[in-house]
């Protein structure tokens, strides 16, 4: 479900239509109760986007996977077809993230499990992942009424996750185990290096994805 939420978007309509791509515009202002900084950009759109996933799916058994999208992101193509898989909370490292030119899960390379987060801000998030970062299966959605997203900047990923009732184990690393990125920030600004010195919060790196991943990173970007 690409849900892309425009409002006077021709262009976006345009390309849809070439693609051929089914979707649905919907709009979802920000209330007049949350235009302040403090409050997360883009939260109404995906409110609105799930509350017309309620309406049209619950009780049903529709498959389907909810993928946050956004216009300042660029795709490959594989990640869709990877998160087609996706039973409970599937998760992907995401490029150019600020200090660490990337955000990620971290995996261990013995049980092939999600055992924590190597992002630029971690702070008091249980899951430390960014909005392009993840996925999450439409029944199991469906089946969390209570399941949503709050206007609090920085915390928006964090406690969607948490209001799913998912735990570590039920996290499914993609994108090799975590070692590719296959979804890229790609805002107007310069690029980011990848820079070890931030690797802080995790003690033994060697044993998960991280040491390949950045390899992987930095043979992208020539270095």
């Amino acid at each position: 479900y690409p849900l892309m939420n425009a409002f006077n978007c021709s262009q976006v309509t345009e390309l849809l239509n070439r693609t051929g791509i089914p979707s649905v515009h919907l709009l979802g202002p920000r209330p007049a109760t949350h235009l302040d900084r403090r409050s997360g950009r883009g939260v109404s759109n995906r409110l609105k986007a799930l509350e017309y996933l309620r309406q049209k799916y619950t009780n049903t058994s529709e498959e389907g996977v909810i993928y946050f999208a956004d216009d300042d992101n660029a795709y490959d193509i594989r990640i869709f077809e990877e998160m087609r898989a996706t039973k409970r909370v599937s998760m992907f490292p995401v490029g150019l993230i600020a200090k660490l030119g990337l955000s990620t899960p971290i995996v261990s390379n013995e049980t092939a499990k999600i055992i924590g987060f190597h992002d630029p801000f971690i702070s008091r998030r249980k899951y430390a992942v960014d909005m392009a970062g993840f996925a999450v299966n439409l029944q199991l959605f469906l089946n969390k009424p209570k399941a949503t997203m709050p206007y609090k900047v920085g915390y928006e990923e964090d406690y969607f996750i948490k209001s799913l009732g998912v735990q570590f184990h039920d996290l499914e690393p993609m994108a090799n185990n975590c070692t590719q990125i296959l979804v890229w920030h790609t805002k107007t600004s310069a690029g980011i290096a990848p820079n070890y010195a931030y690797l802080t919060h995790h003690k033994d790196y060697n044993t998960t994805n991280l040491p390949q991943l950045y390899d992987n990173v930095f043979k992208s970007m020539g270095l």
